[in-house]
């Protein structure tokens, strides 16, 4: 009795269907293609194929490059695929299993988001996109998204592998130009798939992982007197690891700190003493980014916190990111891309 109810406890667990698509990523000058693989799910047998041609190098590291396998199916426990990296020239096989009960929880339980339209209210949506991100040393990263949101739930190590020749020769003429070295020359000096400024550039291998380090640190609002964020909009925050979410303007301040990777753009709004709507975002600078919080929890990774501080200035048109430790370190961040703006506001 008791085979007979686990059995039938992984076989409702695996017959779970969820509405998702499927996407591909890869770092800014490194793209990628699919040789062949995809996502499976290995107790139902259903199969999401990667291959849908270059994952082009002109975005950024977690950004979707979306497939054509929308669908209503199972969720996948399982990667095998083999990718090439134009950039070494290599290819690389992941076959790996995925933590299937991690994913499943996350996609049984969804999340909120705040409508669009600057009213407030709140909508429950789910997760609806697999993104399957490559970079070269073979290094591969699995997140979910949905609208607003991306989180990662797996990264893995790829083999570099030797495609036999005699499957090579049984190719059609398409698959096969994966294999010719001219073709592969022309990719990565086509600016339209690897940008001008990064061609020619070494591998900066690691630096991908090195995006995966968490911190322990949360936002501040230092907003001027009588001002407070506007009660209908949400702090947004983008990763240079490639996850993404959204906080509530209600719930700060924050009490908690949590770990977290290091952020890339912000966006936010608060009300003026005019009672109009401010919204503000920014990019942040890799390098000054990377070298604050380095300088902050240099002694004592462990145990240090921090705040990052958004300063908003008196006049509303400007706003500094200022990263402040437990330990009475302080270093600004250096912003790039900033914009501040009123909106119009939705009755």
């Amino acid at each position: 009795m008791s085979c007979q109810k686990n059995n039938d406890k992984t076989k409702n667990m695996s017959s779970e269907i969820y509405d998702w698509k499927d996407a591909t990523s890869c770092p800014y000058g490194f793209p990628i293609d699919i040789y062949k693989g995809g996502l499976q799910n290995l107790r139902t047998g259903s199969y999401t194929s990667l291959k849908a041609g270059t994952t082009i190098g002109n975005g950024y590291w977690g950004e979707a490059s979306y497939g054509m396998g929308s669908g209503v199916k199972s969720l996948p426990d399982h990667l095998n695929v083999v990718f090439l990296s134009y950039a070494e020239e290599k290819f690389y096989q992941i076959d790996e299993d995925l933590d299937y009960e991690k994913i499943r929880e996350y996609f049984r339980k969804g999340y909120d988001v705040k409508l669009t339209n600057g009213s407030g209210d709140i909508r429950h949506v789910n997760y609806d996109t697999f993104i399957v991100g490559f970079t070269p040393g073979g290094v591969c990263v699995v997140w979910i998204a949905g609208l607003g949101v991306q989180i990662e739930v797996g990264r893995f190590q790829g083999k570099e592998v030797v495609i036999p020749s005699e499957e090579i020769e049984n190719l059609d003429s398409h698959d096969h130009l994966l294999f010719e070295p001219e073709y592969r020359q022309k990719m990565m000096k086509n600016p339209h798939i690897v940008p001008k400024e990064m061609q020619g550039k070494e591998i900066p291998f690691g630096l991908w992982d090195s995006y995966r380090k968490k911190y322990n640190w949360k936002p501040v609002f230092n907003l001027p007197d009588g001002l407070v964020l506007d009660e209908k909009g949400e702090f947004g925050v983008d990763y240079f690891n490639g996850e993404s979410e959204y906080i509530f303007n209600q719930k700060f301040p924050i009490s908690d700190y949590t770990k977290n990777a290091l952020p890339k753009t912000l966006a936010f709004s608060w009300m003026s003493k005019e009672n109009k709507i401010i919204a503000a975002n920014c990019k942040l600078n890799e390098l000054s980014t990377f070298n604050a919080f380095k300088e902050v929890f240099a002694e004592d990774f462990n145990t240090t916190n921090a705040a990052m501080e958004i300063k908003i200035n008196q006049a509303n048109t400007f706003f500094t990111v200022k990263l402040k430790g437990s330990n009475g370190k302080e270093v600004f961040i250096k912003t790039e891309d900033l914009e501040v703006f009123a909106i119009k506001q939705f009755k």
